[in-house]
């Protein structure tokens, strides 16, 4: 084979080793970018958590203030009317009482629904971390599977230039 198809065979090999060992190099910087994008997403979430958690604690305590509001003022009323004593005090209370606790079930259950949501984006942002991974080690693999498929086109070219050499004792000389 002609020395100019060796040099050209050596520098595209010198080309393909240097284009997979870069890319590789490049979609692992792209995983790591990809996984800090998703432990972002993550911290979002965790304030968006917390803001939900405050804003409910906050709801609670004042479905509670309301309620001994509405029964201090009930309270103040029967007794203007000397029905502190009677049967209908105690059912207004019961009903201002209901009322708190029915408010107060609402507000836990989205506050459940909201964390359950937090959880489920918890889990995708791990997801989408592993797939980053996954993806880095991807192009790896891919980078070596085109190298070892530009080592095997120029193989016979570097089989024909070592045909006559007796590479067991060094090029045509003793062994050493």
């Amino acid at each position: 084979m002609d020395p100019i198809s060796l040099a050209i065979g050596a520098v595209g090999l010198g080309m393909s080793l240097f284009g997979g060992l870069s890319g590789a190099s490049n979609a692992k910087e792209q995983a790591k970018v990809s996984a800090d994008e998703a432990q972002q997403e993550q911290g979002i979430n965790d304030q968006k958590q917390q803001a939900m958690e405050i804003d409910a604690r906050r709801k609670s305590l004042e479905t509670i203030r309301h309620s001994q509001q509405a029964q201090a003022m009930a309270l103040a009323s029967a007794t203007s009317q000397g029905a502190q004593f009677g049967s209908g005090l105690q059912g207004g209370l019961a009903e201002v009482q209901s009322e708190s606790n029915f408010n107060l079930a609402g507000i836990n259950s989205s506050l459940q629904i909201g964390r359950n949501i937090n959880q489920y984006n918890k889990n995708i942002s791990a997801d989408k971390m592993q797939m980053s991974s996954l993806g880095g080690q991807a192009a790896t693999d891919q980078a070596i599977t085109s190298i070892g498929g530009s080592l095997m086109k120029i193989g016979p070219t570097i089989g024909s230039l070592t045909k006559g050499m007796n590479l067991s004792t060094g090029f045509g000389g003793p062994y050493v």
